[in-house]
């Protein structure tokens, strides 16, 4: 009768046991699931923006001979540091606002740099997403295990 009482106790923990783990491991899967859609979103608006400052940066050097922008023309906007995109966005902010945007000739910059500043809307939305999913719980143990780092902000704090 004990040993009866014994093999049931045990199968029902063992039981639980296993269900639990499937649990666990279909909660990981969409857990994964998730953070590499978001990550992958991130990324590809991320690429889009790069193009756009690119664009940019090409559009007025090649008008308005800027000297502020001479240096960025050169150089793979991609691989340069966060703090040097910064500088780079003040400084076309800067020769931007020097523009006649009225000019019908200014028509493409113009566009262009309102595709940028949406972008740049869009990017940091995204990222503040992504960034906020990989620090709350069960996220951030699984953005530590595919070692995801956190995304920096070109918009100011206000």
């Amino acid at each position: 009768m004990f040993l009866s009482f014994f093999n049931t106790a045990a199968f029902e923990i063992i039981l639980l046991f296993v269900v639990l783990v499937v649990i666990v491991i279909v909660a990981s899967v969409f857990f994964t699931r998730d953070l590499k859609r978001e990550f992958k979103q991130v990324f590809k608006i991320r690429s889009k923006f790069h193009i756009e400052i690119r664009k940019i940066v090409n559009l007025i050097y090649k008008i308005f001979n800027s000297n502020i922008l001479e240096p960025f023309t050169k150089v793979v906007i991609k691989n340069l540091p966060h703090e040097e995109k910064k500088i780079l966005l003040k400084n076309i902010d800067i020769v931007f606002s020097e523009i006649n945007v009225e000019d019908i000739e200014n028509k493409y910059i113009v566009e262009t740099y309102e595709n940028l500043q949406k972008l740049r809307r869009v990017r940091d939305a995204r990222i503040i997403v992504y960034n906020h999913k990989i620090e709350t719980f069960p996220f951030s143990i699984y953005a530590k295990i595919m070692k995801m780092s956190k995304f920096e902000l070109y918009t100011d704090k206000e």
